[in-house]
């Protein structure tokens, strides 16, 4: 015990950049007795321990490093759950194993947040995967959600739950905001969209964001970089959301749509072919949009125009690579939610050469 308490003392010291001297000052004890304490040679009082711990802004369970090893355990605890949810995305692999473990997980370590948001993401993941998620046209025609079904999933309800209380938690940052953006998301199939509205009422405006913040704080050839890494951004946001308001719109026909998400394709190659830097990620999204530009093609009467959408879809994932090309027939239709409509599409004997040409 000494040894730990003695070798906590002196990396915290070391890490604040003070001397024994000023720590004894502090402390109300001499140096000698801080040296003594880092060589290991005795231990502090008792009752000087949370003066120390205050002192260095730490638990007391640092100083006898308990919290060093709780930390590496929630580290990989939370490595593990989301490498299981990864696998299970799309699919049942170990959903009930991987919510068995988090739940153990958050048992252990009740009030991490990091534990509460791993096994809330995993609940998240479940619903959709188990049950999926049903839409419906309102009396306008517009796309909703099947909020009363969305509403039974046991796994949704407690991710909420979840989220709602590990959230506050957390300081601004990536973890933080995909929670939130995950919970929006909840609120919203659950018919809960007020909250959902006063969510996002808390969050910068775009013009706030890392991305448009990091433009105004570089110069010279590192701005120039920053403006690129925004355009491929808003680029790639563009194509999806106009994707997203002609499903949501869903009053539009197949072929208005067709030629929405045509016009929606051009920019994102405008972007691409401006002499920016490349990106993989835009071209191997892009090449998914085609998949769901296909299917609309299709659902048109446009037989002929929706196999060279799924021909440019296979371009474009070649362009990006062997395994991209791979997923694309999986991947059909790209947006859609399954089931809704037949896929007769496939019934087409050019669908099987497609499929063929893109598992070779």
């Amino acid at each position: 015990m000494a040894y730990e308490i003695g070798r906590q003392i002196k990396e915290l010291r070391t890490r604040d950049g003070r001397t024994q001297e000023e720590v004894a000052a502090a402390l109300g004890v001499t140096a000698q007795a801080v040296s003594r304490w880092e060589k290991s040679a005795c231990c502090p009082d008792i009752g000087l321990l949370p003066s120390i711990a205050n002192y260095f802004d730490v638990s007391i369970d640092r100083l006898f490093g308990y919290d060093v090893e709780r930390k590496r355990k929630i580290e990989e605890l939370c490595e593990k759950l989301a490498k299981m949810n990864r696998e299970n995305n799309g699919e049942d692999v170990s959903m009930s194993e991987c919510i068995r473990l988090a739940r153990e997980g958050l048992l252990e370590f009740p009030a991490n947040p990091s534990v509460m948001l791993a096994l809330a993401d995993i609940l998240y993941n479940a619903g959709y995967v188990r049950y999926g998620e049903f839409h419906l046209t309102d009396g306008e025609g517009y796309e909703v959600f099947d909020v009363e079904r969305h509403k039974k999933y046991d796994e949704w309800r407690e991710a909420i739950s979840l989220y709602e209380r590990a959230i506050p938690m957390f300081d601004d940052g990536d973890e933080k905001f995909a929670a939130v953006k995950s919970l929006a998301t909840l609120y919203a199939v659950t018919g809960e969209t007020e909250k959902a509205v006063k969510l996002a009422e808390r969050a910068p405006k775009i013009s706030g964001c890392r991305e448009f913040l990091n433009i105004c704080g570089l110069v010279g050839k590192e701005r120039t970089e920053a403006y690129e890494d925004v355009i491929i951004v808003l680029a790639q946001r563009l194509v999806e959301f106009i994707v997203h308001c002609e499903i949501s719109r869903n009053t539009n026909s197949p072929e208005e749509t067709a030629k929405a998400v045509a016009k929606a394709l051009e920019i994102g190659d405008a972007v691409l072919g401006a002499g920016y830097r490349d990106d993989k990620a835009l071209r191997a999204y892009l090449a998914r949009i085609e998949l769901f530009l296909a299917d609309r093609l299709w659902e048109s009467g446009d037989g002929d125009g929706a196999f060279e959408a799924l021909d440019r879809a296979y371009e474009r994932a070649m362009s990006v690579g062997e395994a991209t090309a791979k997923s694309q027939p999986e991947c059909f239709p790209w947006f859609c939610v399954k089931g809704s409509r037949e896929e007769s599409i496939k019934d087409d004997p050019r669908w099987g050469d497609w499929v063929e040409r893109c598992r070779k």
